[in-house]
């Protein structure tokens, strides 16, 4: 990540200077980071690995995504599927 230290924030104005540059490094290191570990399988994920993620809306004709509202209808799913699969697993 590189070394932190104590800064003062840019405002919007400022900031918008650099939008750019930080999209195009961004998005540079993004697609480094996938072509390292895109053949990687069965990594276990470990207590306090954290997991980031966005529910959108996709709009394939128009090209654009929403960030969607309906996750927490999507996350009690998703946890009601995990309860039936482990109900059916041995005790450990």
């Amino acid at each position: 990540m590189g070394l932190l230290y104590l800064g003062t924030p840019l405002a919007w104005e400022e900031a918008k200077q650099y939008a750019d540059h930080v999209r195009f490094h961004g998005i540079t290191q993004f697609l480094n980071t996938w072509d390292r570990l895109k053949d990687r399988h069965g990594d276990e994920l470990l207590w306090g690995d954290e997991i980031e993620y966005m529910v959108i809306s996709l709009d394939e004709a128009q090209k654009n995504a929403k960030l969607s509202l309906r996750q927490t209808e999507i996350l009690a799913k998703l946890s009601s599927i995990v309860d039936n699969i482990c109900a059916d697993c041995p005790a450990e």
